[in-house]
């Protein structure tokens, strides 16, 4: 949950840890607490995405970099976040704040839709990350 939220900071090498514990149970872990991190980010973004609109009309040059921005968002939808999420090494805290503060006040993603991209991405970066890791790290 931290590392969605506040610490930008690759979790997939936890899951070598305690190799007796399934992968099932470790993905599963990895994507609730994605989820739970998503809860918290997609009410900041929301709370902050009405001042960051008054803030693009008084700096017109980053407003329209930021509406190009969000128009991404608002055309790749959940499916582009849980896509971004689920790319190994991938920061969650950057794609979670950049979908929630572009978010259109909850419009393009809604905040269901939010957190299950983020289980959903989260679970299927932790087997992602164990399938490739072999060639990464071979032998």
């Amino acid at each position: 949950m931290a590392a969605a939220v506040f610490l930008p900071i690759p979790v997939e090498p936890l899951l070598l840890v305690l190799p007796e514990i399934d992968l099932a149970i470790k993905a599963i872990v990895l994507g609730l607490g994605k989820a739970v991190g998503a809860i918290v980010i997609f009410h900041l973004g929301f709370a902050v995405n009405r001042r960051m609109e008054v803030w693009m009309q008084r700096h017109p040059r980053a407003g329209n970099v930021l509406n190009l921005l969000e128009r991404f968002v608002r055309k790749t939808r959940w499916p582009g976040l849980m896509v971004l999420l689920a790319i190994p090494f991938m920061s969650d805290t950057a794609v979670n704040y950049f979908y929630s503060l572009l978010n259109g006040e909850g419009r393009a993603v809604r905040r269901w839709q939010f957190v299950i991209a983020n289980f959903v991405g989260g679970v299927a970066r932790a087997y992602l990350f164990l399938l490739l890791l072999p060639w990464v790290l071979p032998g």
